[in-house]
């Protein structure tokens, strides 16, 4: 099978393109908060190994790389590693500090990648304005085109569709534009979000995508809340993954 971070036209999620360079991003990263003992606890690597990595001597490739990154992850709690950034464990998480920190988006990048690993997903959509750093990570990492939702009609070289809905079901009609690019037969979208999309906004989205030809591929939020997803019309068998549910 072609190696689906490269242009091909393979369309399903697959690590092992640039396994090696996420995994390496995640070392640095957690080098800062781990020393190299614990480490290699966490991924069964050797520390001499590990120094190499690290310090850019040498890289991990094939399985190796894709082990190296799968155990990180398995690892990495997500849920402590928000509390150390931002603090606060009982209350509302400052995401603009999170989905505003490179490192940050690394790692959740990764964690994207390896959730929705194996599925077909063909472009990202980010849903709100914090979401688009980490949106367009993945879209680079992935070798995927991104589209946006703009609150006003946006030219450029693709199609501005309206998606207009009620914004508490009822009262005076909103509208955002869909800016598509590139958008091929049969397109499967993931979408990416900050926290829990207004839920009328999300459902008249996806509709709006059906009748285009296009299907939600999958659906990830940082923070979600319950109440939300509840009201949320997300098509039996897509993916629906989050870090905090409130």
């Amino acid at each position: 099978m072609a190696k689906s971070f490269k242009k091909t036209k393979n369309l399903v999620i697959d690590m092992s393109f640039e396994a090696g360079k996420i995994a390496v991003d995640l070392l640095r990263i957690l080098k800062s908060k781990y020393d190299y003992r614990a480490l290699s606890t966490i991924t069964g690597f050797p520390i001499s190994t590990l120094t190499r990595y690290i310090t850019g001597k040498t890289a991990p490739k094939g399985a190796k790389a894709e082990r190296l990154l799968k155990n990180l992850l398995s690892n990495i709690n997500l849920t402590a590693l928000i509390v150390n950034e931002v603090g606060d464990p009982d209350g509302d998480p400052n995401l603009s500090e999170l989905l505003l920190n490179p490192d940050i988006i690394k790692v959740f990048g990764a964690h994207v990648i390896n959730e929705f690993m194996g599925m077909k997903i063909t472009s990202i959509l980010p849903l709100d304005i914090l979401s688009i750093p980490l949106a367009t990570y993945l879209a680079a990492a992935t070798s995927r085109p991104m589209h946006i939702v703009s609150p006003e009609p946006v030219t450029v070289d693709g199609d501005s569709i309206p998606i207009i809905f009620l914004e508490n079901g009822h009262g005076q009609a909103r509208a955002y534009w869909l800016v598509i690019k590139n958008c091929g037969k049969k397109e499967s979208v993931l979408t990416i979000s900050s926290q829990t999309p207004n839920p009328y906004f999300f459902n008249s989205l996806v509709e709006t995508m059906r009748e285009m030809g296009m299907e939600l591929g999958g659906f990830f939020t940082v923070v979600a809340k319950e109440e939300d997803l509840k009201k949320m019309k997300i098509p039996p068998g897509v993916k629906r993954s989050y870090i905090i549910l409130s």
